[in-house]
């Protein structure tokens, strides 16, 4: 019953905090023209920091005074999410309010550093990975993968992960409502993934990954709900703020869902694609493709019209 009412409430926390922050996302420094020329604030994704604050209060005490075992699990999993959540929120609020358009992409970024200029992207790439590092320090302790020094490099690789599943979910918001279309299939997959190991002989039942993970993501899939219609509207855009959010939230539950090995491999795979926006548009290749054009399209009000704009 916790996961229902956690996520009960957040629907109603994510309500109330979209709301209470009209007012300054309606502030001329948050807006922003976008793919169809239109002025929109963006950062609508700050909603996500105060509403997962204001869940992880209450529940957290309903934890501590529970003797249900799954729930220590969910005690856990706050923790890591809020610092995930609270990280990637203000670091992609920060690249919202004082971004640099001019310089895009891994390369632009670097560039930028090589002659002395330190950008927003290339900060939020530091401190994004720095941000998952400390997120995940709990499960390397809770879970660890044989000696010390191997745990603490899958730790490495771990955060790695999460940064870049964070940053190429912000690579595909360009278009209304993308973001979370893309989320929502991905949320199934990781939950789907995390449950394989529910009923693993052996495993603490307070620490299974499904009780872990799945709580404290349900306060960001309900948020996500809630920015959804407004962002497919075209009322505000969720920008890094939000985006980075989501991503990071697939992240965690493809680490707390997936094998050593099979995480390596999605690392590499993120690793590859992240690279490939340098050269390549994600938006166009979606276009190109009828099924992924129509699903992209579905409820946008707008057409397609001018290119991206990756940070």
């Amino acid at each position: 019953m916790l996961p229902l009412g956690v996520f009960v409430v957040s629907l109603v926390s994510g309500l109330l905090m979209l709301y209470l922050l009209r007012g300054t996302l309606a502030s001329e420094s948050l807006q922003r023209t976008n793919y169809r020329g239109l002025r929109l604030p963006t950062a609508a994704g700050i909603v996500f920091a105060p509403a997962f604050l204001l869940l992880w209060i209450p529940t957290m005490l309903v934890v501590w005074t529970s003797h249900f075992p799954p729930f220590r699990g969910t005690l856990y999993g706050m923790d890591v999410m809020l610092v995930t959540v609270l990280g990637f929120c203000l670091l992609g609020l920060l690249d919202d309010v004082a971004g640099d358009s001019g310089a895009k992409g891994f390369k632009g970024h670097f560039s930028e550093a090589l002659h002395g200029r330190y950008t927003t992207g290339l900060v939020k790439a530091f401190l994004g990975f720095a941000v998952a590092l400390v997120a995940l320090f709990y499960p390397v302790i809770i879970f660890p993968q044989g000696t010390p020094a191997s745990a603490y490099g899958v730790w490495v690789l771990d955060a790695a992960l999460v940064a870049l599943t964070a940053n190429f979910l912000n690579l595909l918001d360009l278009r209304p409502g993308r973001a979370v279309k893309v989320f929502l299939p991905a949320f199934v997959l990781c939950f789907g993934l995390t449950w394989r190991f529910t009923a693993t002989p052996g495993t603490v039942v307070a620490l299974q990954p499904t009780y872990f993970w799945l709580t404290p993501a349900l306060v960001v899939l309900a948020v996500a709900l809630v920015l959804f219609p407004g962002d497919l509207r075209e009322k505000f855009m969720l920008g890094d703020a939000g985006s980075n959010v989501l991503g990071a939230a697939i992240g965690l539950g493809l680490v707390f869902g997936l094998s050593f090995w099979w995480r390596l491999g999605v690392l590499i795979l993120m690793l590859i694609l992240n690279i490939l926006s340098e050269k390549y548009s994600f938006s166009k290749a979606i276009s190109s493709n009828r099924a992924l054009n129509w699903i992209d399209s579905l409820g946008r009000k707008g057409q397609e019209a001018t290119g991206d704009n990756n940070n």
